[in-house]
């Protein structure tokens, strides 16, 4: 990160003028305002959006090598928008991919990139009877709940028509498998990227690079995964692949 903002500052230096304000990187002007900041900025976009992405984009992938009628089901949906492998990602056609929307939530329920969220109350609090003096530190596990069939029915499946409305899955209206039928319970179990003013910054670009990246995978392949899941990610700071993630692609022609 230092050498970046040295080689900011060296090109900036060299090229004379002032690059105009609407052409400057985020970086290019953090370091304008605080280097320190910058650097801080930096060290966070690194560490809380490369490994948490990647983690996430591999235990996508798994649910839909393990699930292959999901798998066509979303590749159906992306061809719509991706006719051919060259075809280019429009901003007006992603919208229309709830359940390529859907199939990254329900991901994310059943390999959370944490075990949970902190927090520490400002005062002092009472939850559930119990006073939380402030200053404590208070944690949700929902690694414990969205894996739990009391909150999640069907928890152990990869169902990714738990999240979408009725309108958008009419091939499984008034049957027993009805979206409504399968939505947590409460939506407080599920908090991938947090709640409120401290929820994660970056969720949408996320949302992204996982909506782009995951489309083009599935529109150009076939994947599957021929192994074992059981313990396939392990806890350290945030949530990691723990078995060797070696997947097959077969080539998708036009």
């Amino acid at each position: 990160v230092n050498k970046a903002i040295e080689r900011l500052e060296q090109e900036s230096q060299k090229a004379g003028a002032e690059k105009p304000e609407q052409d400057k990187s985020v970086l290019e002007k953090l370091v304008k305002i605080d280097k320190r900041i910058a650097t801080v900025m930096a060290m966070d976009m690194l560490m809380a959006g490369v490994d948490t992405t990647s983690s996430t984009f591999m235990g996508l992938l798994l649910c839909l090598a393990k699930n292959p009628e999901k798998q066509a089901k979303l590749r159906e949906e992306i061809m719509t928008i991706l006719p051919h492998k060259d075809s280019e990602f429009t901003e007006e056609a992603m919208k229309n991919v709830p359940y390529l929307r859907a199939c990254i939530k329900e991901s994310l329920r059943m390999y959370p990139i944490t075990i949970g969220n902190t927090r520490v109350p400002a005062n002092d609090v009472v939850l559930s009877g119990y006073r939380v003096p402030k200053g404590t530190q208070v944690s949700m596990i929902f690694s414990a709940l969205v894996d739990d069939d009391k909150y999640f029915p069907r928890a152990k499946e990869f169902l990714p028509e738990r999240w979408l409305r009725v309108d958008q899955d009419k091939e499984n209206q008034n049957t027993a498998k009805c979206p409504h039928s399968l939505k947590p319970s409460s939506p407080f179990v599920y908090l991938p990227f947090g709640f409120g003013p401290r929820s994660c910054i970056g969720r949408r670009i996320v949302e992204m690079e996982l909506e782009l990246g995951i489309a083009r995978v599935i529109r150009n392949f076939q994947v599957e995964y021929n192994y074992s899941t059981a313990n396939a990610f392990k806890s350290l700071l945030i949530n990691v692949p723990n078995i060797p993630l070696t997947f097959k692609f077969t080539d998708i022609e036009n």
